[in-house]
């Protein structure tokens, strides 16, 4: 390459130079004066005096423009590192103000959950009216809105003494049973009628079921380790709140269905539930092969005892033969009023023989039955028919029908006896 030609090249490296560090590379810039030095030596040496001149003048311009870009780069670099500190901040900002909306958003989300499990438990135990209804719904709201699996539940019986409607995996626990429980809460000086939070022999909570003041019910569970007892026990109050009212609501319903049911003067059950109980006691018969017994009883003379001592000790009399039959049977008997004076009693699975004395004890419990107005003592008899089932009638309606044409009988021989249908059918054959 000849020497003009080499000045003009190495005369436009420093303007190559200067154009790449456009806008602001101060690395560029420091080329741009190393070129351009290089190239003002290289000139002198070939002894090129204009070009040199050139060269030098470049590296002058790009070493000035070098140490501008490297004082704004400095500035500038300062501004960033400062823009930085204030991003990295607002992210931090950013980050804690999201870690907020999360946790708010998780709670929120636990809450739904919360308050819809507690919607859920309230509409199940609106719907229960029975205990056997209300039981399933107790242990899924246990499970849903208190989130425990070993528990136990107990509702207040007629008489007051709490019994186990419900129990999941409480075996060996004092939480078990009612009577370990009470013997625990002695040994420890506990009250029955304040809610505990246990940690021996086992972690648990405790919380009585009060309907004003009435004690109802109790529960007991056994404390998730995933759980803080003391927010477990703030929802246990809850659940022993909504509990009491549903206790409340399946026993008032109780109560209304057996006064629809009782015959409000005798105290036994109407005749619409006999109806039902001996169309069961036919299909529980013929399902298990077993058989049953109907006692059809009148009040002898029943319609001159009222118009002679007026209705209220007509009231009286069948009153007191209301509690004298009640008193005669078994828990597993049925005692109804049939209509007026007349009165039945279902006995399931017992002996002819058996039923016979039964009805004569009921017989004569009544005849030496003495009721007083004023001064005088009025004797009462009843007569009784009996029949049975399946051997006197393959149907209910065909039961009724013989038990009374058995009383018919009795009244017909006198009154104030006891007359089986089997037994008066067999002279009539003969």
């Amino acid at each position: 390459m000849n020497g003009p030609l080499a000045c003009a090249a190495l005369a436009f490296l420093p303007a190559a130079g200067l154009l790449a560090s456009y806008p602001r590379r101060a690395w560029a810039a420091a080329l741009a004066l190393a070129v351009a030095a290089a190239a003002a030596a290289a000139l002198a040496v070939l002894g090129a005096g204009a070009p040199a001149w050139i060269c030098a003048g470049w590296a002058l311009l790009g070493g000035l423009y070098g140490l501008l870009l490297c004082r704004r780069s400095r500035a500038e670099q300062a501004a960033r590192v400062e823009e930085l500190v204030r991003t990295k901040d607002r992210r931090q900002a950013v980050a804690a103000e999201l870690a907020q909306v999360k946790a708010a958003g998780q709670r929120t989300e636990r809450e739904h959950k919360e308050t819809l499990a507690l919607y859920g438990m309230i509409k199940g135990f609106s719907e229960a009216l029975s205990w056997e209804e209300m039981r399933p719904k107790l242990e899924l709201a246990a499970g849903q809105f208190l989130g425990v699996s070993d528990f136990a539940l107990y509702v207040a019986g007629d008489k007051g003494t709490l019994q186990r409607l419900s129990a999941r995996n409480l075996d060996n626990s004092p939480g078990g049973s009612w009577a370990t429980w009470e013997r625990y809460l002695q040994e420890h000086g506990l009250k029955l009628s304040e809610a505990h939070l246990l940690e021996s022999p086992e972690r648990a909570l405790a919380v009585p079921i009060h309907d004003s003041e009435e004690l109802v019910g109790y529960f007991y569970a056994r404390l998730p380790t995933d759980q803080e007892p003391a927010t477990l026990m703030s929802k246990a109050r809850t659940f022993a709140a909504e509990t009491a009212l549903a206790f409340r609501r399946v026993k008032l319903f109780q109560e209304m269905e057996q006064l629809s049911q009782v015959d409000g003067l005798t105290g036994v059950f109407r005749r619409g539930t006999f109806d039902e109980k001996v169309q069961e006691e036919a299909v529980r018969a013929r399902t298990f092969k077993t058989t049953f017994s109907l006692l059809m009883l009148d009040i002898d003379h029943f319609k001159s005892l009222n118009d002679r001592y007026g209705h209220p000790f007509g009231d009286q009399v069948l009153r007191r033969i209301g509690e004298i039959l009640k008193a005669s049977v078994y828990e597993t008997d049925f005692v109804a009023r049939y209509g007026g004076e007349e009165f039945v009693v279902l006995m399931p699975r017992a002996e002819p023989e058996g039923v016979l004395r039964k009805a004569e004890s009921i017989r004569r419990a009544i005849s030496s039955e003495r009721f007083a107005l004023a001064t005088e003592t009025i004797p009462v008899t009843a007569s009784i028919g009996v029949a049975h089932f399946p051997r006197d009638a393959a149907t209910p309606e065909d039961l009724v029908a013989k038990a009374d044409s058995a009383l018919y009988l009795a009244k017909s021989q006198g009154r104030d006896r006891t007359v089986c249908y089997a037994a008066a059918r067999r002279p009539a054959e003969q």
